[in-house]
């Protein structure tokens, strides 16, 4: 292997390294995913039930799956309980979204362009490169979140679907449908909607494909095996729920995100994702090589293969995401492939150093921006001064003012619930708890100035405090 080869292999496991450090060193959990999602892997951690309920500040928690937290917990059984092993999922998994989408982008072209010369190729090492730039990876790629684990799921899914439709074998189906059910356990019902729209829409993109009602009775048994990982889990923390835990976990995660009628459904209006794309597409959107590629897809859509693989992925799965009520910008990081795959064909002649000088542009501004924001940004999420103060009262009662989100638990490793109160039932809860101590966010003194302060700091534009029981004649 010659040093040029070696290199080549080599760059994108490196950056993948320099990336995480970067996180490691510079940026802190951010509040509020990052805190709570570490601390239902931390909560799992304590009780040891890897197929028992998830929890929240030790209260049922209903809304994800558990795949992330056993990763999570696998690498802290190998390095220990620590922020960057908990971290490890995440980077790994958007390296692995990277890798795939190079082979998926070759499996489009051996597979659907194979004998069409006006096909574009879609250059491993280019696409490769065109992720790891792109602002998606850059930004949720070190992220404690589950859209990159689901996208590593969808596009197995995708390589998966491809094969399929060149020779239908007994494993690939089962591997489809194992690979659709941990998609579920990363993220839940959704990760059937990044795949099964291009399952479904297969004559218009596979011109040869056969036997289309063997194809279609297939995705039931597809389906069918789908249900076996997730069934695995799902029994025992049935048996371990009651009643209403149940239906929070199995209909109304996902009815309640359709139709807006959930608490943290995040209600957008349907256009919400449309100026999102040229940022999903960032950096390449600023080149002229990708709109003058534009007018040439219509044409193209008539004899390309690929070009349709690509539109049957991703249009549909964006027109279900923009009438689904809940929407989120991270939503739309498993169809970030899509997007570059699309946008490769208008780069065909660009050459590779280019692009590979516009990664290391961007990197070295991504990295060198969190070094700054190290001091300045990132300072108001940097919860960790107020957990110092929590330690030196590790049996102390503790309350929050209010909409807890388990900021606490995992940064300040707490093995007992923190309440969570409303402001006008502090001085109730400093009756029943007078030793205790509560975390308040406020705007003004005013709100706060009956309460002796023990800490107080800046927070997401606000201040946040602990303070203590106020002597009886501050009490209102």
């Amino acid at each position: 292997m010659n040093g040029q080869n070696l290199t080549s292999k080599l760059w994108l496991p490196a950056l993948g390294v320099a990336l995480f450090l970067t996180a490691i060193l510079c940026r802190p959990l951010l509040p509020i995913d990052e805190t709570r999602y570490m601390s239902v892997a931390w909560e799992m951690s304590l009780h040891h039930g890897w197929l028992d309920p998830l929890t929240k500040n030790f209260e049922p928690y209903s809304h994800k799956p558990p795949l992330l937290f056993w990763l999570i917990n696998a690498f802290w059984g190998i390095f220990g309980i620590s922020r960057w092993a908990g971290t490890l999922p995440a980077i790994i998994s958007s390296i692995l979204c990277i890798y795939l989408t190079g082979i998926l982008g070759r499996k489009i072209v051996t597979i659907l362009s194979k004998d069409d010369t006006q096909s574009p190729h879609l250059d491993t090492q280019r696409l490769w490169i065109m992720m790891a730039a792109s602002f998606p990876f850059m930004v949720y790629g070190t992220l404690v979140m589950f859209d990159f684990l689901v996208c590593v799921f969808t596009l197995l899914s995708l390589i998966l679907v491809l094969k399929l439709s060149e020779t239908r074998r007994l494993t690939d189906f089962a591997l489809l449908g194992l690979c659709l059910g941990f998609g579920v356990l990363a993220k839940g019902p959704v990760a059937y909607l990044y795949v099964l729209p291009c399952y479904l829409l297969a004559p218009l993109w596979k011109k040869d494909l056969t036997n289309l009602k063997g194809w279609y009775l297939s995705l039931i048994g597809v389906i069918l095996v789908s249900a076996a990982p997730v069934l695995f889990w799902l029994v025992p923390v049935l048996k371990e729920s009651n009643n209403q835990f149940a239906f929070w976990l199995v209909w109304n995660q996902t009815a309640g995100r359709v139709t807006g009628n959930f608490g943290e459904a995040h209600v957008r209006p349907f256009y919400f994702y449309l100026p999102l794309l040229p940022a999903f597409l960032m950096p390449w959107v600023l080149f002229p090589a990708f709109w003058r590629s534009l007018p040439k897809v219509k044409a193209a859509l008539k004899i390309d293969q690929s070009l349709r693989f690509i539109l049957c992925w991703f249009v549909p799965v964006f027109v279900a995401f923009s009438l689904i009520s809940g929407k989120q910008p991270h939503y739309m990081v498993p169809l970030v492939p899509a997007m570059i795959l699309f946008a490769a064909i208008g780069f065909q002649n660009i050459q590779t150093k280019t692009l590979a000088k516009v990664l290391t542009i961007v990197s070295l501004l991504f990295i060198g921006g969190q070094i700054i924001a190290k001091h300045s940004f990132f300072d108001k999420y940097d919860l960790k001064p107020l957990v110092e103060v929590i330690h030196q009262y590790p049996d102390t009662p503790l309350a929050y003012v209010s909409n807890y989100h388990a900021e606490f638990n995992f940064l300040a490793r707490r093995t007992t619930h923190i309440d969570d109160v409303n402001y006008e039932d502090l001085p109730q809860w400093f009756e029943k708890n007078p030793t205790g101590l509560a975390i308040v966010k406020y705007h003004e003194d005013e709100a706060i100035k009956h309460y002796p302060a023990i800490f107080n700091m800046n927070y997401r534009g606000r201040n946040i405090g602990i303070f203590s029981k106020p002597p009886k004649q501050d009490q209102k």
